[in-house]
Protein backbone atom coordinates (compact mmCIF):
# COMPACT_ATOMS: atom_id res chain seq x y z
CA UNK A 1 0.00 0.00 0.00
CA UNK A 2 2.67 2.47 0.77
CA UNK A 3 3.98 2.58 -2.72
CA UNK A 4 1.02 3.34 -4.79
CA UNK A 5 0.24 6.02 -1.96
CA UNK A 6 3.76 7.51 -2.58
CA UNK A 7 3.51 7.38 -6.24
CA UNK A 8 0.58 9.45 -6.26
CA UNK A 9 1.59 11.80 -3.66
CA UNK A 10 4.81 12.49 -6.01
CA UNK A 11 2.64 12.99 -9.33
CA UNK A 12 0.27 15.05 -7.78
CA UNK A 13 3.08 17.37 -6.00
CA UNK A 14 4.62 17.74 -9.30
CA UNK A 15 1.18 18.57 -10.93
CA UNK A 16 0.99 21.14 -8.50
CA UNK A 17 4.03 23.22 -8.76
CA UNK A 18 3.69 23.23 -12.51
CA UNK A 19 -0.10 24.88 -11.52
CA UNK A 20 1.83 27.16 -9.08
CA UNK A 21 4.07 28.19 -11.34
CA UNK A 22 1.79 29.27 -14.22
CA UNK A 23 -0.86 31.24 -11.55
CA UNK A 24 2.70 32.90 -10.26
CA UNK A 25 3.78 33.43 -13.62
CA UNK A 26 0.50 35.09 -15.31
CA UNK A 27 -0.36 37.44 -11.18
CA UNK A 28 2.78 38.91 -12.87
CA UNK A 29 2.52 39.16 -16.63
CA UNK A 30 0.56 41.56 -18.45
CA UNK A 31 -3.17 40.20 -19.70
CA UNK A 32 -2.96 37.52 -22.55
CA UNK A 33 -4.83 38.12 -25.76
CA UNK A 34 -4.49 36.10 -29.04
CA UNK A 35 -2.71 38.63 -30.48
CA UNK A 36 0.39 40.48 -30.02
CA UNK A 37 0.28 43.07 -27.12
CA UNK A 38 -0.28 46.77 -28.12
CA UNK A 39 3.09 47.08 -26.73
CA UNK A 40 4.66 45.26 -29.47
CA UNK A 41 7.66 48.02 -30.47
CA UNK A 42 9.11 46.72 -34.00
CA UNK A 43 7.96 45.22 -37.46
CA UNK A 44 10.73 41.99 -38.63
CA UNK A 45 12.37 44.05 -41.10
CA UNK A 46 13.96 45.84 -38.46
CA UNK A 47 15.11 42.70 -36.77
CA UNK A 48 18.45 40.97 -37.25
CA UNK A 49 17.95 37.69 -36.02
CA UNK A 50 21.37 35.96 -35.41
CA UNK A 51 21.33 32.33 -35.35
CA UNK A 52 24.01 29.98 -33.04
CA UNK A 53 24.53 26.61 -34.14
CA UNK A 54 26.36 25.20 -31.82
CA UNK A 55 26.29 21.50 -31.29
CA UNK A 56 25.79 18.85 -34.51
CA UNK A 57 23.69 17.00 -32.17
CA UNK A 58 19.92 16.56 -33.51
CA UNK A 59 21.33 18.17 -36.23
CA UNK A 60 20.86 22.03 -36.10
CA UNK A 61 22.97 22.67 -38.58
CA UNK A 62 20.33 21.35 -41.10
CA UNK A 63 17.60 22.73 -39.31
CA UNK A 64 18.74 25.99 -38.10
CA UNK A 65 19.64 27.08 -41.79
CA UNK A 66 15.78 26.18 -42.68
CA UNK A 67 14.45 27.94 -39.47
CA UNK A 68 16.24 30.82 -40.67
CA UNK A 69 15.18 31.05 -44.35
CA UNK A 70 11.49 30.81 -42.97
CA UNK A 71 11.90 33.52 -40.18
CA UNK A 72 13.35 35.56 -43.64
CA UNK A 73 9.58 34.75 -45.36
CA UNK A 74 8.15 36.41 -42.52
CA UNK A 75 10.65 39.88 -43.52
CA UNK A 76 13.12 39.33 -40.93
CA UNK A 77 16.78 39.58 -41.79
CA UNK A 78 18.79 36.55 -40.76
CA UNK A 79 22.57 35.24 -39.82
CA UNK A 80 22.94 31.57 -39.41
CA UNK A 81 26.45 30.94 -37.48
CA UNK A 82 27.68 27.63 -38.65
CA UNK A 83 31.11 25.65 -37.46
CA UNK A 84 33.41 23.73 -39.71
CA UNK A 85 32.50 20.19 -38.24
CA UNK A 86 31.10 20.05 -34.38
CA UNK A 87 31.84 22.40 -31.62
CA UNK A 88 31.06 20.24 -29.22
CA UNK A 89 34.09 19.88 -26.88
CA UNK A 90 35.78 21.72 -29.72
CA UNK A 91 36.35 18.41 -31.62
CA UNK A 92 36.99 20.60 -34.85
CA UNK A 93 39.18 22.50 -32.97
CA UNK A 94 38.26 25.86 -33.75
CA UNK A 95 34.77 26.11 -31.85
CA UNK A 96 32.34 28.68 -33.20
CA UNK A 97 34.37 31.07 -35.29
CA UNK A 98 32.13 34.27 -36.40
CA UNK A 99 30.27 34.89 -32.96
CA UNK A 100 30.65 38.53 -33.53
CA UNK A 101 28.15 38.72 -35.48
CA UNK A 102 26.58 38.67 -31.98
CA UNK A 103 27.79 42.03 -31.96
CA UNK A 104 24.96 43.08 -34.04
CA UNK A 105 22.03 40.68 -33.15
CA UNK A 106 18.86 42.23 -31.96
CA UNK A 107 17.89 38.54 -31.01
CA UNK A 108 20.30 35.36 -30.81
CA UNK A 109 18.68 32.35 -31.37
CA UNK A 110 21.00 29.31 -29.91
CA UNK A 111 20.99 25.72 -30.34
CA UNK A 112 24.25 24.61 -28.02
CA UNK A 113 25.82 21.83 -26.18
CA UNK A 114 29.12 20.76 -24.23
CA UNK A 115 31.12 23.79 -25.64
CA UNK A 116 34.07 24.70 -24.29
CA UNK A 117 34.91 27.96 -26.15
CA UNK A 118 38.29 30.06 -25.88
CA UNK A 119 38.11 33.32 -24.47
CA UNK A 120 37.50 35.43 -27.02
CA UNK A 121 34.56 33.13 -28.30
CA UNK A 122 33.00 32.73 -25.29
CA UNK A 123 33.20 36.77 -24.68
CA UNK A 124 30.81 36.92 -27.59
CA UNK A 125 28.15 35.21 -26.14
CA UNK A 126 28.87 36.44 -22.70
CA UNK A 127 28.44 39.81 -23.94
CA UNK A 128 25.11 39.16 -25.48
CA UNK A 129 23.14 37.71 -22.72
CA UNK A 130 24.12 40.43 -20.79
CA UNK A 131 23.60 43.04 -22.66
CA UNK A 132 19.85 41.88 -21.48
CA UNK A 133 18.80 41.10 -25.76
CA UNK A 134 15.99 38.93 -26.49
CA UNK A 135 16.96 35.53 -26.43
CA UNK A 136 15.47 32.05 -28.01
CA UNK A 137 16.93 28.98 -27.12
CA UNK A 138 16.89 25.68 -28.00
CA UNK A 139 16.77 21.86 -26.48
CA UNK A 140 20.37 21.02 -25.67
CA UNK A 141 20.84 25.01 -24.70
CA UNK A 142 20.20 24.38 -21.27
CA UNK A 143 23.45 22.57 -21.03
CA UNK A 144 25.32 24.42 -23.51
CA UNK A 145 29.21 24.61 -21.53
CA UNK A 146 30.98 21.77 -20.09
CA UNK A 147 34.01 23.13 -18.60
CA UNK A 148 36.35 21.21 -16.36
CA UNK A 149 35.92 21.80 -12.59
CA UNK A 150 38.88 23.84 -12.26
CA UNK A 151 38.22 26.18 -14.92
CA UNK A 152 36.80 29.54 -14.38
CA UNK A 153 33.88 29.54 -16.34
CA UNK A 154 32.74 26.34 -14.65
CA UNK A 155 29.63 27.86 -12.97
CA UNK A 156 28.77 28.47 -16.87
CA UNK A 157 27.84 24.58 -17.49
CA UNK A 158 24.57 25.08 -15.65
CA UNK A 159 23.81 28.82 -15.20
CA UNK A 160 23.53 29.45 -18.94
CA UNK A 161 20.44 27.17 -18.38
CA UNK A 162 19.55 28.55 -14.99
CA UNK A 163 20.18 32.19 -15.60
CA UNK A 164 19.37 32.84 -19.32
CA UNK A 165 16.93 30.33 -20.34
CA UNK A 166 15.26 29.60 -16.61
CA UNK A 167 16.25 25.56 -15.98
CA UNK A 168 19.12 23.66 -15.85
CA UNK A 169 19.38 20.24 -17.81
CA UNK A 170 18.20 17.45 -15.01
CA UNK A 171 17.60 14.53 -17.26
CA UNK A 172 15.56 13.25 -20.06
CA UNK A 173 12.86 10.06 -20.58
CA UNK A 174 12.95 7.69 -23.89
CA UNK A 175 11.06 7.82 -27.19
CA UNK A 176 8.10 10.26 -28.16
CA UNK A 177 6.85 13.13 -26.55
CA UNK A 178 2.94 13.50 -26.12
CA UNK A 179 2.41 17.65 -26.19
CA UNK A 180 -0.65 19.57 -25.50
CA UNK A 181 -0.84 23.96 -24.90
CA UNK A 182 -1.55 24.07 -21.25
CA UNK A 183 -5.59 25.16 -20.41
CA UNK A 184 -4.47 28.21 -18.24
CA UNK A 185 -1.99 29.79 -20.89
CA UNK A 186 -3.95 28.81 -24.30
CA UNK A 187 -4.87 32.60 -24.78
CA UNK A 188 -1.08 33.55 -24.90
CA UNK A 189 0.11 34.76 -28.08
CA UNK A 190 2.82 31.94 -29.05
CA UNK A 191 0.02 29.51 -29.20
CA UNK A 192 -1.97 31.99 -31.67
CA UNK A 193 -2.81 29.19 -34.74
CA UNK A 194 -1.82 26.27 -32.59
CA UNK A 195 -5.14 24.66 -31.58
CA UNK A 196 -5.98 22.41 -28.44
CA UNK A 197 -5.80 19.28 -30.32
CA UNK A 198 -2.67 17.30 -28.94
CA UNK A 199 0.37 16.52 -30.39
CA UNK A 200 3.56 14.68 -30.54
CA UNK A 201 7.04 15.72 -30.33
CA UNK A 202 9.94 12.82 -31.76
CA UNK A 203 11.92 13.75 -28.95
CA UNK A 204 12.43 12.96 -25.27
CA UNK A 205 11.25 15.12 -22.87
CA UNK A 206 13.43 17.05 -20.88
CA UNK A 207 12.33 17.47 -17.28
CA UNK A 208 12.47 20.90 -16.08
CA UNK A 209 13.18 23.23 -12.90
CA UNK A 210 11.57 26.28 -14.33
CA UNK A 211 12.48 29.89 -12.70
CA UNK A 212 9.86 31.53 -10.83
CA UNK A 213 8.75 34.09 -13.36
CA UNK A 214 8.65 31.41 -16.33
CA UNK A 215 5.28 31.33 -17.69
CA UNK A 216 4.61 27.37 -19.31
CA UNK A 217 2.69 27.07 -22.59
CA UNK A 218 2.91 23.83 -23.56
CA UNK A 219 3.31 20.85 -20.91
CA UNK A 220 4.63 17.44 -22.16
CA UNK A 221 4.55 13.46 -21.37
CA UNK A 222 7.02 10.99 -21.85
CA UNK A 223 8.04 7.48 -20.22
CA UNK A 224 11.32 5.99 -18.61
CA UNK A 225 12.70 4.22 -16.29
CA UNK A 226 12.37 5.09 -12.25
CA UNK A 227 15.64 6.57 -11.06
CA UNK A 228 16.52 9.40 -8.11
CA UNK A 229 18.16 12.77 -9.60
CA UNK A 230 21.08 14.35 -6.91
CA UNK A 231 22.73 17.08 -7.87
CA UNK A 232 24.79 20.51 -6.64
CA UNK A 233 20.95 22.17 -6.62
CA UNK A 234 18.36 19.28 -5.84
CA UNK A 235 17.26 15.67 -4.99
CA UNK A 236 14.60 14.62 -7.90
CA UNK A 237 12.87 10.88 -7.67
CA UNK A 238 11.99 10.68 -11.23
CA UNK A 239 9.19 8.66 -12.20
CA UNK A 240 8.18 6.09 -14.65
CA UNK A 241 5.73 8.18 -16.57
CA UNK A 242 6.79 11.92 -16.40
CA UNK A 243 4.59 15.41 -17.31
CA UNK A 244 6.68 18.76 -17.53
CA UNK A 245 6.95 22.15 -19.38
CA UNK A 246 8.40 21.96 -23.53
CA UNK A 247 7.87 25.42 -23.88
CA UNK A 248 7.91 28.50 -22.09
CA UNK A 249 8.50 32.19 -21.83
CA UNK A 250 10.53 34.74 -19.52
CA UNK A 251 9.76 38.46 -19.50
CA UNK A 252 12.91 39.00 -18.30
CA UNK A 253 15.84 36.80 -16.75
CA UNK A 254 18.62 37.65 -14.81
CA UNK A 255 20.32 40.16 -17.07
CA UNK A 256 16.39 41.51 -18.04
CA UNK A 257 16.11 39.58 -21.44
CA UNK A 258 13.17 38.62 -22.81
CA UNK A 259 13.52 34.86 -23.34
CA UNK A 260 11.47 32.07 -25.18
CA UNK A 261 12.45 28.29 -24.52
CA UNK A 262 11.98 25.16 -25.81
CA UNK A 263 12.90 21.59 -25.46
CA UNK A 264 11.77 20.86 -28.86
CA UNK A 265 14.32 20.76 -31.35
CA UNK A 266 14.82 16.99 -32.81
CA UNK A 267 14.61 17.15 -36.09
CA UNK A 268 11.13 15.66 -36.56
CA UNK A 269 9.63 18.51 -34.37
CA UNK A 270 10.19 20.37 -37.56
CA UNK A 271 7.98 18.61 -39.56
CA UNK A 272 4.90 19.19 -37.19
CA UNK A 273 2.29 22.33 -37.44
CA UNK A 274 1.83 22.87 -34.05
CA UNK A 275 5.79 22.61 -33.37
CA UNK A 276 6.83 25.01 -36.01
CA UNK A 277 4.04 27.60 -35.14
CA UNK A 278 4.94 27.86 -31.37
CA UNK A 279 8.56 28.11 -32.74
CA UNK A 280 7.68 31.11 -35.36
CA UNK A 281 5.26 32.61 -33.09
CA UNK A 282 7.65 32.48 -30.53
CA UNK A 283 10.39 34.40 -32.45
CA UNK A 284 7.93 36.62 -33.46
CA UNK A 285 7.29 36.97 -29.56
CA UNK A 286 10.93 37.12 -28.37
CA UNK A 287 11.74 39.91 -30.75
CA UNK A 288 8.71 41.93 -29.96
CA UNK A 289 6.81 41.61 -33.12
CA UNK A 290 3.64 41.14 -34.08
CA UNK A 291 2.74 37.49 -33.61
CA UNK A 292 1.19 36.34 -37.43
CA UNK A 293 -2.34 35.77 -37.67
CA UNK A 294 -3.74 32.08 -37.20
CA UNK A 295 -4.51 32.17 -40.98
CA UNK A 296 -0.80 33.01 -42.43
CA UNK A 297 0.93 29.88 -43.52
CA UNK A 298 3.62 28.70 -41.46
CA UNK A 299 5.95 26.08 -43.20
CA UNK A 300 6.60 22.94 -42.18
CA UNK A 301 10.11 21.04 -43.05
CA UNK A 302 11.10 17.31 -43.53
CA UNK A 303 14.69 17.44 -42.30
CA UNK A 304 16.79 14.27 -42.94
CA UNK A 305 20.90 13.76 -43.97
CA UNK A 306 19.99 13.94 -47.58
CA UNK A 307 18.41 17.41 -47.54
CA UNK A 308 15.30 18.90 -46.65
CA UNK A 309 11.81 18.56 -48.40
CA UNK A 310 9.01 21.31 -47.74
CA UNK A 311 5.77 21.09 -46.47
CA UNK A 312 6.48 17.42 -45.28
CA UNK A 313 4.51 17.02 -41.65
CA UNK A 314 6.27 13.47 -41.01
CA UNK A 315 8.08 12.75 -37.55
CA UNK A 316 10.66 10.56 -37.63
CA UNK A 317 12.11 9.10 -34.49
CA UNK A 318 15.90 9.69 -34.15
CA UNK A 319 17.99 8.33 -30.89
CA UNK A 320 18.85 10.66 -28.33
Amino acid sequence: MNGPKTLIQTVITRRTLIKQLVMTALTAAVPLARTCPASAKSTAEEIHLVFVVGTYHYSPQISMPVLAKEMGRFGFKTTVILPPGDPEQNKNGVGIPGLEALEQADVAVFFLRFLTLDDEQFGYVERYVKSGKPVVAFRTSTHAFRYGVDHRRFAWNDAFGRDVQGTDYLCHMKGTTSCRPLDQTQNHPILTGVGDEPFTSAGTLYLTDLASGCLPLVIGSGSGSERLIRDQFRTRHVQKNEEDIVAWTWEKNKYGARVFATSFGHPGDFAVPQIMRIIVNGIHWAADVEIPDASKEVRTFHLSGQGVQKGDTRAKTQKR
